[in-house]
């Protein structure tokens, strides 16, 4: 399947996000896109959503999208301000089925998390290094509760 890269505008407030764009792999699929890696700044996307969007004519940044199909997949921004040691947690994510990108300039992870992973697994792990000092974000959660 043909993978491009679209370019998401941001919008920046008091300096956060630190881009004003994110580039996101994503395939095509019937006139659409399906994402295929976990975004860092965009907010209500996951890893597998089928969406619309339009590319902006002039500097190709995408402004708005809709989701068409959601995958099922969650995700998590995780903040490591306090520059911990997170190569066993990213070890022990990856081993439940989570998938780990990470942004070392702004000390940030985006973690795709499955359908099928195990949230009795996960949770204890979140709060184990949210003690630690990590910080997170849940810009989009699909898990029951």
């Amino acid at each position: 399947m043909k993978k491009e890269k679209l370019l998401f505008a941001l919008d920046v407030d008091d300096g956060w996000p630190p881009v004003g764009a994110e580039g996101v792999w994503c395939e095509c699929v019937d006139g659409n896109y399906r994402l295929v890696n976990a975004p860092f700044f965009i907010p209500n996307l996951a890893f597998g959503d089928i969406f619309s969007a339009t590319p902006d004519e002039v500097n190709d940044h995408v402004f708005e999208f809709d989701v068409l199909k959601e995958s099922g997949h969650s995700l998590i921004w995780v903040m490591n301000n306090k520059r911990i040691e997170t190569k066993v947690f990213i070890e022990v994510l990856k081993g439940l089925g989570c998938s780990v990108e990470t942004l070392n300039q702004f000390s940030l992870m985006s973690i795709d998390v499955p359908p099928e992973v195990d949230l009795d697994a996960l949770d204890p792990l979140l709060d184990t290094y949210e003690e630690e000092g990590l910080e997170y974000a849940f810009p989009v959660w699909r898990h029951p509760d």
